[in-house]
């Protein structure tokens, strides 16, 4: 790695001059420091929770030519995308910005991410090198992160009691009042409107395993059957637990009430 120093010395009656004086075996000018041929490795990454950027550090200074000079550029990386959902819209990062040994290289993604991508990123080849001129390997370790899942919860069912008086609302996967994946939910979380005269509020709630919420109605008159039931999120009110908001506009939310 270039810290080494290598000494060499006669042995013992190994060597003598013409008139027989015999060579020391300590001698001075016969050390040399021996020359880096250790290239620079990925020694981490740090995804950022947008997954719009990755943070990757290098165990050295590094550069774009092998006379230790030259920026790295974005074309000196290429990134690879495996699982889930979401793609690459380009194997090549969209921006780069640099601080000592770490670089900070832009992700271009198509798609929603759900959380089982796995993005890699190497040097291309005769793309990075250290100080000493070694090129870094196209194929690094430390250099994997899994993408952060941003696909909102939705409501996927809705079912209204015979006597309208509940209606249980299913979502895609449990959800809390806050983005940091906690706190129940409350009955003012969610809005519920009725088509035709009536009005219709929410007056309780109750869970079962953060996916099911069954809220009271309270209704303004007597349905003839004809209106439908709308319930949606409030805004910022409900959140998966990577801290997606579900939307307040969603699908399998309606329910025509029963005739009474």
């Amino acid at each position: 790695n270039g810290a080494e120093t290598l000494t060499v010395n006669p042995v013992d009656n190994g060597v003598y001059d013409a008139a027989g004086n015999e060579a020391s075996t300590s001698q001075s000018n016969n050390t040399a420091t021996l020359n880096d041929k250790l290239p620079a490795t990925i020694t981490g990454v740090s995804l950022a929770s947008t997954n719009a950027t990755i943070a990757v550090t290098f165990s050295e200074a590094v550069y774009n030519a092998t006379g230790g000079s030259g920026a790295l550029e974005a074309a000196d990386f290429a990134f690879s995308i495996s699982g889930g959902t979401a793609s690459l819209s380009s194997a090549t990062p969209t921006s780069i910005s640099a601080s000592g040994n770490v670089y900070t290289l832009g992700i271009g993604i198509s798609g929603t991410p759900n959380g089982a991508e796995t993005l890699t990123v190497n040097p291309v080849d005769n793309g990075v090198y250290d100080a000493a001129g070694n090129e870094a390997s196209t194929s690094q370790s430390n250099n994997t992160a899994n993408l952060i899942e941003k696909i909102p919860p939705t409501i996927a069912s809705v079912a209204l009691a015979s006597d309208n008086a509940t209606i249980a609302v299913t979502f895609s996967e449990a959800v809390f009042k806050t983005n940091g994946g906690s706190g129940g939910l409350e009955a003012s979380d969610f809005t519920i409107s009725v088509s035709g005269v009536l009005e219709a509020s929410v007056s309780g709630i109750s869970s079962s395993q953060n996916t099911i919420f069954t809220l009271g109605i309270s209704l303004s008159g007597t349905p003839n059957g004809s209106e439908t039931l709308t319930v949606n999120p409030d805004d910022n009110s409900i959140y998966d637990g990577a801290g997606n908001e579900a939307s307040t506009s969603q699908s399998n939310n309606i329910a025509t009430l029963n005739d009474k």
